[in-house]
């Protein structure tokens, strides 16, 4: 787990970080049961997130799920990252077992010691690890934001996909602010970080 500060220029006003969640082979072998259809769309979007990010200097936190079991073991290929998402060694890595990423009782300090932290959540799945930190968030007062075409859901229950990714994207709306990524890549170069709050409106 690699720890990094933010910028002090960001630290009074609305520090803002992109959370990249569980982008893990897990989610993208097709002999997996965790294996989400479709989902190379939102990668790509990904991929444009964390380049942009790390273009414009704003810090990154990976996270990935680690467990004993079948799924997301350290041990087998599954739990590692999908191809181009490796963290570079100035960005933030935490592991945890649990779906919210603020199961990680480190980055849930961290965020506590940061005034007025804002979170563009991301990664896989939407109706798991995002759902769940950004509930999280909201009990905790943050102002996070899901970018909504960078993440997937799989078909829940008898609801095809696409169905399944509106009603949990409908969901998370009731706790955060929901953004595309070209909507969040433009604020994110055309605005200062301390706009992020207001602009939230949660």
């Amino acid at each position: 787990m690699t720890l990094i500060e933010f910028p002090r220029k960001r630290r009074n006003s609305g520090a803002l970080l992109l959370v990249l969640l569980d982008l893990q082979e897990e989610y993208v072998c097709e002999d997996r049961p965790y294996v989400i259809p479709g989902v190379s769309a939102c990668l790509d979007n990904c991929r444009r997130l964390l380049a942009s990010a790390r273009d414009v200097g704003l810090p990154v936190a990976h996270f990935r799920q680690l467990r004993r079991g079948p799924f997301f073991n350290e041990d087998m290929r599954y739990s590692r990252w999908i191809e181009g998402f490796t963290p570079n060694t100035s960005e933030m890595v935490y592991e945890r077992a649990m779906p919210s990423c603020f199961h990680s009782g480190v980055f849930a300090n961290f965020m506590s010691s940061i005034e007025d932290p804002v979170l563009l959540i991301a990664g896989l799945s939407a109706d798991r690890a995002c759902l769940s930190s950004i509930i999280d968030a909201a009990h905790r007062r943050h102002t996070a934001f899901f970018i909504s075409d960078a993440s997937a859901t799989p078909p829940i229950s008898r609801w095809p996909q696409e169905l399944s990714h509106a009603f949990t994207t409908d969901l998370i709306s009731q706790f955060c602010h929901v953004m595309t990524t070209s909507e969040a890549l433009e604020h994110l170069h055309h605005s200062d970080p301390a706009c992020w709050s207001a602009y939230g409106g949660h």
